[in-house]
């Protein structure tokens, strides 16, 4: 004998569960998603915020050092700049992928670079904390503006490469 009633239709309002994409992997977190390359080659546009961040920051430190104030938040910012910026501007110029590691090697830098500024006021008998923060600012400057013209450079092949 034959089957003559009809398949059951779905139940309205109810969608296929497997032509949904599901965000979310079997531990529940959710997936990360890469935002689509503007370029036909697959790589990213270049970032330019840290290398303007870093000018600004020179700027300000050197600001900070000359103008009077309370000395704990000028201590605290020109430390923190000589601690980290001069070398991370550095380190950014050879392209470290991993993030912690460009950081650890940035910090490390910047140290070396602050220690080699002092030896060589030291030696040239020019000792002044303020001549040595301008040569770090310089050191971290000419790194930002070296990474803004690679990265000016990166975009225009870029965009003559995608037209």
């Amino acid at each position: 004998m034959k089957d003559t009633t009809e398949p059951r239709a779905a139940k309205p309002g109810v969608a296929d569960r497997n032509s949904i994409p599901n965000p979310r992997r079997a531990t529940g977190m959710l997936q990360h998603r890469a935002a689509t390359p503007r370029w036909p080659d697959g790589s990213r546009p270049p970032n330019v915020w840290p290398p303007l961040l870093t000018l600004l920051a020179g700027a300000g430190v050197l600001a900070l050092a000359r103008l009077s104030g309370p000395g704990t938040v000028r201590a605290v910012a020109v430390l923190a700049y000589l601690t980290v910026v001069p070398g991370l501007a550095c380190v950014r110029l050879i392209r470290v992928p991993d993030r912690l590691t460009q950081f650890v090697l940035g910090v490390a830098l910047s140290l070396a670079l602050g220690t080699l500024v002092a030896q060589a006021m030291v030696q040239l008998r020019r000792w002044s904390p303020l001549l040595g923060l301008c040569a770090l600012v310089t050191v971290g400057s000419v790194a930002a503006l070296t990474e803004l013209v690679r990265n000016r450079r990166a975009t225009r092949r870029g965009s003559v490469n995608s037209s």
